[in-house]
């Protein structure tokens, strides 16, 4: 009968691959010999089957590959986060320009975030949101600030000025006797000429040199424009003492409150 030299090369492969198999077995209870040339060549021929991925059968010859596809899975994770909150700005005339307070402190928000999350084997590779819930509303800040060009209009003469800063304090009143400025009869702490549009401020609050316009708080007085050229012992923070000719305009006055324009 013919047979062809595919069949005769796969009858060989398979003879070795048996041979190589009993050899192996007995391979188990001593070690591996070279008995003849064919020994050799078939356990040459057993080790470039196996390095080729192919399985004998009835051994533990097997092939796997180094860039397996590892399981993808997703499942719902839900996370805590913090909501922001945001800052309010607004315009406090009282403050001098560039000057910042601030009237309450931001407090951040909570809330629950689900999201759907891919993995491949155990790494993340992916996630989008499915809901998110709101567990504690944000505060907002509040800032004042200080306004460089605000404008007012005085009561006298309905004319309009430009300030820097308006302070509301507290008003009281000496007139030109040296009782009333330390022995100096008429004389300021910086040598100006006493009389009435000369005020005794607490240079910290307000400079010395400053021209100022001073009001009822309610409108139903004013002192008018003056400038800020005297001190006093008693005159400390949001105080003024507004200088009369006479003694009698002080005690009429009495102590009030006010509210005083830096100007610009």
């Amino acid at each position: 009968m013919f047979i062809s030299k595919k069949i005769k090369r796969t009858v060989a492969a398979t003879s070795a691959a048996i041979a190589i198999l009993m050899n192996t077995v007995t391979s188990i209870a001593a070690p591996f010999t070279y008995g003849s040339a064919d020994d050799v060549r078939a356990k040459a021929l057993g080790e470039y089957l196996s390095s080729n991925g192919i399985i004998l059968a009835g051994t533990n010859y097997h092939s796997s590959s180094k860039n397996e596809t590892e399981a993808v899975s997703t499942k719902q994770v839900t996370e805590t986060t913090q909501v922001a909150y945001n800052t309010i700005k607004r315009v406090n005339t009282s403050l001098p320009a560039g000057h910042t307070n601030v009237i309450r402190e931001g407090v951040e928000g909570e809330k629950s975030v689900t999201y759907k999350v891919k993995y491949q084997g155990e790494k993340e590779v992916s996630r989008e949101i499915v809901s998110e819930t709101l567990l504690k509303a944000p505060v907002d800040k509040i800032v004042e600030y200080g306004d460089t060009n605000a404008k007012v209009s005085t009561d006298s003469d309905n004319t309009s000025f430009s300030y820097k800063y308006v302070i509301e304090c507290k008003a009281t009143a000496y007139d030109l006797s040296a009782e009333e400025n330390g022995g100096y009869a008429g004389q300021s702490a910086t040598g100006v000429p006493l009389d009435k549009g000369v005020i005794a401020v607490d240079p910290r609050v307000i400079p010395l040199g400053s021209r100022v316009y001073i009001e009822a708080l309610d409108g139903s007085w004013s002192y008018g424009y003056a400038v800020a050229a005297d001190t006093g012992g008693a005159i400390k923070g949001k105080r003024v003492d507004l200088c009369y000719r006479t003694q009698k305009e002080c005690i009429q006055f009495g102590v009030r409150p006010c509210r005083v324009y830096v100007l610009s």
